[in-house]
């Protein structure tokens, strides 16, 4: 039995239950007043990126408690050219949709996650960036004390989004 958060790459076999967690986590962001949407995320959208070999996974006790989705990205993408993020080392990694089972949340498993996140994606060499709803001051405190760098807020539509990211030069702290 695994009683330490253990991050591993997602299956196929997680694929329905990352987009049911996806609603979960939507229905607690909703009920606490976030105007964050993160799920429900599309089921062909988790394979296919699961087929690709991206997202993670967060087990507890043998349980899925977590997951994300992690995605590839050139230097010359527009959001990092805009953002000028584009320098950072690479490979470039976007992460989205960090997800924790509601109750889960507030236990301190979401720096281990992001700590196995990083071990498995720029173990070496290679940044990670990411983006929340700006107005979360919970979640942008999150990444500070995760040891994401932060970058500045941009507009996003509607609304504007708090970017960050971590290089594999910097250690995360768990």
């Amino acid at each position: 039995m695994n009683i330490h958060p253990l991050t591993r790459r997602a299956t196929f076999d997680d694929a329905h239950w990352i987009v049911d967690l996806s609603v979960r986590v939507q229905a607690a962001l909703t009920a606490s007043g976030s105007l964050q949407q993160i799920g429900p995320l599309p089921l062909q959208e988790v394979e296919r990126v699961i087929r690709l070999g991206y997202p993670c996974v967060l087990e507890l006790e043998d349980r899925r408690i977590g997951s994300t989705l992690i995605y590839p990205l050139e230097s010359d993408h527009p959001e990092l050219v805009q953002t000028n993020l584009h320098h950072l080392p690479g490979p470039l990694w976007n992460l989205r949709a960090l997800m924790l089972e509601p109750e889960e949340q507030g236990k301190g498993l979401g720096l281990h996650f992001l700590e196995g996140i990083w071990h498995l994606v720029i173990p070496t060499a290679g940044s990670i960036v990411l983006g929340c709803w700006a107005g979360n001051a919970k979640l942008r405190d999150f990444y500070h004390r995760a040891g994401y760098t932060f970058r500045g807020v941009f507009p996003e539509k509607d609304y504007e989004i708090a970017v960050f990211s971590l290089t594999a030069s910097a250690s995360p702290s768990p």
